[in-house]
């Protein structure tokens, strides 16, 4: 038989260094992914040009757009702008019939609310799956300035024109 051995306790984590968004002053923005199979998707604007779906999809090899734009490079308008220093919160409406993971690169979020409920911890993530015809709410300080991407992580679907970005100015 061995002896017991003695462990020292452990430190405890460092405190969190991201700052919490003020939910009460936060500017409030929307996405809507749209596009895919099944979809109500018309149009989409394509280098600041409005392209019929059919068009969209045989000469750009594009069936996606976040609000509107089918983008799969960074010539295009960001999404939102936000200032620097101010809470968000991001509506993101999927009106497709398909799972999306968004990826907000730069920054973490908090996952405020999946299909108008509230969430029960608001972990901190830069993904969140956005289920099929479903809302997210989700919350962010914008506190490191530039262009940071913003695009489905099925990478098919980002190629697809699901691309896009959000300016921090």
């Amino acid at each position: 038989k061995g002896s017991a051995s003695v462990r020292a306790p452990f430190p405890g984590l460092a405190a969190n260094s991201l700052p919490e968004p003020n939910l009460d002053r936060a500017e409030r923005h929307e996405i809507i992914l749209d596009g895919g199979a099944r979809s109500r998707m018309r149009s989409a604007r394509v280098h600041g040009k409005d392209v019929p779906v059919d068009q969209l999809v045989s000469e750009h090899g594009m069936a996606w757009a976040m609000n509107g734009v089918a983008a799969n490079d960074h010539h295009h308008e960001p999404l939102i702008t936000v200032r620097q220093g101010t809470s968000n919160i991001v509506r993101i409406d999927n009106r497709t019939v398909w799972s999306h993971p968004m990826h907000l690169h730069g920054h973490a979020f908090r996952v405020l609310s999946v299909n108008g409920k509230p969430t029960r911890y608001r972990e901190w993530r830069d993904t969140v799956i956005v289920d099929p015809n479903g809302v997210i709410e989700i919350a962010f300080v914008a506190d490191n300035p530039g262009d940071w991407m913003f695009h489905c992580h099925i990478l098919q679907h980002q190629q697809g024109g699901m691309m896009g970005s959000l300016r921090v100015k």
